[in-house]
């Protein structure tokens, strides 16, 4: 076959329309999907060949990057080689650092470009070698089982070695389950404050059906702690972190927290009265005037045993046990350090209480009829939540007793040292801990308790209607209201 003249050598772009079948499958880029071919300078220069068609209309064009002419069966191999030298561009080589006399020489040289670069960073070597693959969700769910099981424990608890409390492990669970639908597989290598931001973002804007933010900014923050501290929990065999992050709290956009404006609803002394009177049952009254001339959280009151937390005259209440919020079972230990303590009452609450209890030497001070620390929840339902409705009030939880208790203190003149140790609250100050030889001093205490009062007038006798075991008024006074 003579070998036609090709028309054209040298670089150059082939876009002839007129190339088809195996030829223009070759000539195209198998890789890129394109009709344009570069020069290949290892295999010569771009050339251009104009081949007559059969039928004498016209002429179409051959293309090819070779210096010689090749059958179908060449122009396939030419194309397979073509591709391998394309996928072989992909990888990075490393930077020509030109001749060198000695091999010493180039090693030297390799290693300043190494160093200046940064190869061998600590940072990008860990970077490198960390597992990657660790995503929100598998990470989140190791911390909850480490919580559950006892062998991550709170910060809180530490110095006692207990374990994390159910109901602060059910808080965090439902945290989870939310972050979960948002960055639940999200890889931990590449989530920063970038993405951290995105989720900050998107709590903010998330409503309910009723317009209202379904997330307020202290329930954010939180969230965003659990968040943080399920990137700090993710360690190495040595303890040390995988994934640090420093994130920064404005770039993100976490908002701040004003204690002015969050949700702390507080009673007033004829408010007070007013439950103390339209409560039914007398142990509702009871547990109304403890906990506000007390302090008590509603937990610590139901968790008090008679006999085991009472001094012989019901003077002084010996805070050492709570109630669990599942179940009727009792914690050991009180929300806090600082919350196992001596509560100096009142003496006209300490008569009410020794009252109360009746001659009893066993049991729950507020009990069941099985003999069961009572719920709070049924407290709020049956008693305090339709007393607060029938007021024009909004609903409220028992711990409006315990800010209550805590104004009357404070406008008193009771020391903060002592104010401090009634109601459970952690002293930081140094004064606090030279001046708990004070504490030691029962009478002082009492003296104190009994200048400072009640803030509240408990009812007499008098005034109190009697009520039948189902906790109903009597009909003795419902006629002598009738009659009135």
């Amino acid at each position: 076959m003579k070998p036609i003249r090709p028309l054209f050598r040298g670089n150059g772009r082939l876009g002839t329309p007129q190339c088809h079948g195996t030829f223009q499958d070759w000539i195209g880029d198998p890789l890129r999907g394109t009709h344009q071919t570069p020069l290949d300078a290892r295999r010569g220069t771009l050339r251009i060949q104009r081949l007559k068609r059969p039928d004498g209309l016209g002429y179409r064009y051959l293309g090819h990057a070779v210096p010689k002419y090749l059958s179908v069966s060449g122009i396939v191999a030419r194309a397979r080689e073509r591709k391998r030298l394309l996928e072989r561009e992909r990888v990075k080589h490393n930077e020509p650092l030109g001749k060198s006399a000695t091999r010493e020489e180039a090693r030297r040289k390799a290693d300043r470009w190494i160093m200046r670069n940064g190869v061998n960073d600590r940072e990008k070597l860990e970077f490198a070698l960390q597992p990657s693959e660790i995503t929100f969700r598998a990470q989140a769910a190791w911390w909850l089982s480490e919580l559950a099981s006892g062998r991550l424990k709170s910060r809180q608890k530490n110095k006692r070695g207990q374990r994390i409390r159910v109901s602060t492990l059910d808080a965090y669970t439902t945290a989870v389950a939310y972050l979960n639908e948002k960055i639940g597989d999200r890889m931990l290598a590449t989530f920063d404050n970038r993405e951290m931001k995105e989720l900050i973002s998107t709590m903010e804007a998330e409503t309910r059906a009723n317009g209202e933010r379904r997330f307020t900014p202290k329930t954010i923050v939180n969230y965003y702690l659990i968040a943080a501290a399920v990137f700090a929990t993710a360690k190495d065999r040595k303890g040390k972190q995988l994934f640090p992050r420093q994130w920064d709290l404005n770039y993100i956009g976490l908002p701040a927290v004003d204690k002015k404006t969050q949700k702390t609803p507080t009673l007033e002394a004829t408010e007070i009265e007013t439950i103390l009177g339209a409560a039914k049952r007398q142990l509702y009254r009871v547990l109304y005037c403890l906990l506000a001339g007390s302090g008590l959280r509603i937990s610590e009151a139901l968790g008090l045993e008679i006999g085991k937390h009472f001094s012989a005259d019901c003077s002084i209440v010996y805070v050492r046990q709570q109630r669990s919020k599942k179940g009727h079972g009792i914690e050991s230990y009180p929300k806090t350090d600082a919350g196992i303590r001596d509560i100096d009452l009142n003496p006209a609450l300490a008569a009410l209480v020794k009252e109360f209890i009746d001659g009893r030497t066993s049991g729950f001070l507020f009990e069941t009829s099985r003999g069961l620390p009572m719920s709070p929840r049924n407290i709020a339902r049956d008693s305090l939540h339709p007393i607060l409705k029938k007021m024009g009030r909004e609903l409220a939880g028992f711990h409006t007793f315990r800010r209550f208790r805590e104004s009357i203190l404070q406008m008193s003149e009771a020391r903060t040292l002592l104010i401090d140790f009634w109601m459970g609250h952690a002293n930081r100050d140094m004064s606090g801990r030279y001046g708990k030889q004070l504490l030691d001093n029962v009478q002082w205490r009492r003296d104190c308790a009994a200048k400072v009062g009640l803030g509240f007038t408990l009812l007499t006798e008098e005034e109190q209607p009697l009520v039948d075991k189902s906790g109903q008024v009597s009909n003795n006074d419902r006629q002598e209201e009738v009659a009135a």
